[in-house]
Formats: structure tokens, C-alpha cells, sequence
């Protein structure tokens, strides 16, 4: 359990923190008819508010080409001291690129399409290294409640992390010490390929950094890849969005930046702590109360199994707890 555990809350803190790529892709001009997509529909998902819609027809127009006929020629116009240039939409194309479908039903394509043309934009990137093997980051992400009981039985912190739908897309967390979020797992891959080592996230934070109480929406990038035995690289990449000029200047500052970073060391830093004592063999924190319970100690022995050289695929859990379910199952007649 030593580095999975380890790897989620990494996660979850990365995430909060940040709220608080170019692609050389190129897209055909496409026109949204009001058949596909009526106004009623757009006004809904935006909740009806204007510089949403306006941020959702101009951005997906600038960098997608992709014009709708619901929005109104005023929703059409770009922000002013906006340049709608290749970095501006890089994170559009790279979305796309990934897999993450542009049809209206998908689950948060409008909340993160129209959060991604607004106004103001804060980009923060964080990368390094974690003592994890691919399939324990699987592990770690398929039993993300787990693994926030692993870290605090070995640091005696306050991680949570709980699943908010039964297809463990939608999540909590937090890290007990002014740092929490809800966010949805967005994307899992990069279309098929590199599970788990390709995600990206959006997600609603809350943090207190420096004298300022925070909260926010945010897209991130999580990339992995293995680069030695027990040693996965990452690199982090987020987009925040500020509420207004001010905020936007604020979150622009080294300082501010800086500060942010520390906070993210801080969790990885955590990350290695537990995993170094796991790995040396320090098993005592497994025998605390929090990993006792019938669910976590079948945990325990599967995670064991899988640093033991086990193979894990993401949604193995959800299937072993249906097999679970099914045996106990009384017999029907």
C-alpha cells in the first residue's frame, strides 16, 4: 500500500491546490444547427447566464470552429483583450485530442468548454517523480477511500476521499487542513490508450493560500509515465479560473505561484514518506483501527498482492464488489 496510497491523495491535493500544450490538430469548420442543439438547451446548461454563454459560442467558434446557431450574434463576440491564439486554445484541441467528446450530452462538456473561454486564465504546472508502479496507480485510483485510510494510518493525517457515484467518475476530497474539492473525472485515458497515466479532471476547490480564502473551477491534465522500476514521472497541468480582474492578477503573482507549488511539494512529499516506510517494510500503521474494517483489510491484501507483481485494471474493484454481491446473494427459487 505504501505508494498508492499515497498516489491518490496526491490527487486529491493536487487538484484543490490548483483551484483554491499545444495540439497541432486541425478541425473542420462545423455549424451546430438549433435541431442539434436549441438555445432552451444552451440557456439550461449555462444556467442562463450571459458571459457563460458568451464565454461557451465565442471560445468553441475561435478554437474549435464549431459555430452554433442557437447563440446570438452578441454571444458570438470575443473577449476583448483576448488573443484567441494558438496558446489561448491549446487546452481545447488537447481535450479533444484525448478522446473528450464535444456532444452536447456528454457530462460536463458545457461547464468545461465555457469555463476555458472566459476572460481570465491561470495556469499553474507541476512535475516530478513518485516511487509507484503502473499497476498500483491503478489500484490506487479504482479504491481512492482506501488509499486516503492508507496515508493516514501511516502519517497520521486526515486525507478523505469518497466516491459521489456509483461509476467512481465523481469524487470528494480533502486533505484535513484547509484543502477540499469535488471533481469529475473527466477522462481516464487518452482515447483508449494509457490508462490512468492520461487523465484529466474538472473540479470545484476550495483552499486557503496565503491571506486569501479561495474557491474555483478548474481543468487539469494529470500525465504519467514510468520511467525505471518504481519510479513514475508526472506532470501536472492546470487551468484555473479566476472570477474577475482582480482575482486574475492575484493568481498571476510569482509569489502567489510559488506558494501554490508548496502546497503541491507538500502532498508529494507525503507521498514519498508513507511510501518509503511501506516499502522498508513498516507494517505496524496496517494493523490500526482505520485499516480493520472487513472492506479495508481486503484492501490491504489485494494491494499487497498487486505490489507483489499482481495485475490491477482500472475497474477491477467495481467488479470484484459485483462478484462480492452477487455470491451473497440469497439463491432465488
Amino acid at each position: 500500500m505504501r505508494c498508492l496510497g499515497f498516489r491518490n491523495s496526491f490527487l486529491m491535493g493536487i487538484c484543490v491546490l490548483v483551484l483554491a500544450l499545444g495540439s497541432s490538430l486541425s478541425f473542420a469548420a462545423k455549424t451546430v444547427s438549433t435541431s442539434e442543439v436549441s438555445r432552451k438547451v444552451l440557456l439550461k446548461k449555462t444556467k442562463d447566464n450571459k458571459d457563460d454563454m458568451r464565454s461557451f459560442c465565442s471560445g468553441m467558434y475561435k478554437c474549435l470552429d464549431m459555430k452554433y446557431e442557437a447563440c446570438s450574434e452578441e454571444e458570438m463576440k470575443t473577449w476583448p483583450k483576448v488573443d484567441y491564439d494558438k496558446e489561448f486554445c491549446a487546452p481545447y484541441k488537447e481535450i479533444v485530442k484525448r478522446g473528450f467528446s464535444t456532444n452536447i450530452n456528454t457530462p460536463m462538456m458545457v461547464d468545461i468548454f465555457m469555463r476555458l473561454g472566459r476572460q481570465y486564465r491561470a495556469v499553474y504546472s507541476s512535475e516530478g517523480t513518485l516511487p509507484l508502479e503502473v499497476h498500483e496507480i491503478r489500484f490506487l485510483f479504482d479504491n481512492m477511500p482506501f488509499t486516503a485510510d492508507l496515508i493516514n494510518a501511516y502519517l497520521e493525517t486526515e486525507y478523505t476521499l469518497a466516491y459521489n457515484s456509483p461509476d467512481r467518475r465523481y469524487f470528494s476530497g480533502s486533505n484535513g487542513n484547509g484543502l477540499s474539492g469535488d471533481f469529475y473525472w473527466a477522462l481516464q485515458d487518452s482515447v483508449g490508450q494509457k490508462s490512468v497515466l492520461r487523465s484529466m479532471f474538472f473540479g470545484y476547490g476550495y483552499a486557503h493560500i496565503l491571506k486569501w480564502s479561495l474557491k474555483g473551477t478548474a481543468v487539469a491534465f494529470l500525465d504519467m509515465d514510468l520511467v525505471g522500476p518504481r519510479k513514475l514521472k508526472y506532470k501536472l497541468t492546470a487551468f484555473v479560473f479566476p472570477g474577475n480582474s482582480v482575482l486574475n492578477s492575484i493568481m498571476q503573482l510569482r509569489v502567489f505561484k510559488n506558494v501554490v507549488n508548496s502546497k503541491i511539494d507538500d502532498v508529494v512529499n507525503d507521498i514519498k514518506k508513507a511510501a518509503g516506510m511501506y516499502y522498508g517494510g513498516n507494517r505496524k500503521p496496517l494493523e490500526k483501527d482505520i485499516l480493520k474494517t472487513p472492506e479495508n483489510k481486503r484492501h490491504v491484501a489485494e494491494f499487497d498482492s498487486v505490489v507483489a507483481g499482481a495485475p490491477w485494471k482500472l475497474g477491477d474493484a467495481m467488479r470484484k464488489e459485483k462478484q462480492m454481491r452477487e455470491l451473497s446473494a440469497p439463491p432465488s427459487n
